[in-house]
C-alpha cells in the first residue's frame, strides 16, 4: 500500500512537471531559475529571457523523466529505471551547473 502511495506521489510530481515544462518551452509562465529569481529588478531586465527559458525547460524536463522513471520503477521494480535515474540524475547537475558558468560569465 505505501509503494501505490509513493507510486502515486510520484507521478503526481511528474505530471505537474511535465505541464510546467509545456509551458516553459512556449516562454510563457513563471522563470523559476535561481539566476532569474535572486536578481534585482534591473538585472531582470538585462537577462535573456528566452535563454533562462531554455535552461528551466531542459532541467524540469530530466526532473519530470527522473520521477516518471521513478514511479514506473516503484511499480514494476525494473532495475533499468533506476539506472537511467542516476544518469539523467548526473546530467542534469552537469548541464545546470554548466549553464550557470555561462550565466555568470554574461
Amino acid at each position: 500500500m505505501r509503494d501505490l502511495i509513493l507510486a502515486v506521489l510520484t507521478g503526481i510530481i511528474s505530471v505537474v512537471l511535465f505541464i510546467y515544462v509545456s509551458f516553459s518551452m512556449r516562454c510563457k509562465g513563471p522563470i523559476l531559475s535561481n539566476s532569474y529569481l535572486f536578481a534585482s529588478e534591473d538585472e531582470r531586465k538585462n537577462i535573456d529571457k528566452k535563454a533562462e527559458y531554455r535552461m528551466v525547460s531542459v532541467v524540469f524536463c530530466h526532473l519530470a523523466i527522473i520521477f516518471a522513471l521513478l514511479t514506473i520503477y516503484i511499480l514494476t521494480s525494473w532495475k533499468v529505471c533506476i539506472y537511467g535515474v542516476y544518469v539523467l540524475i548526473v546530467c542534469v547537475v552537469v548541464y545546470a551547473i554548466k549553464q550557470a558558468i555561462q550565466t555568470e560569465q554574461r
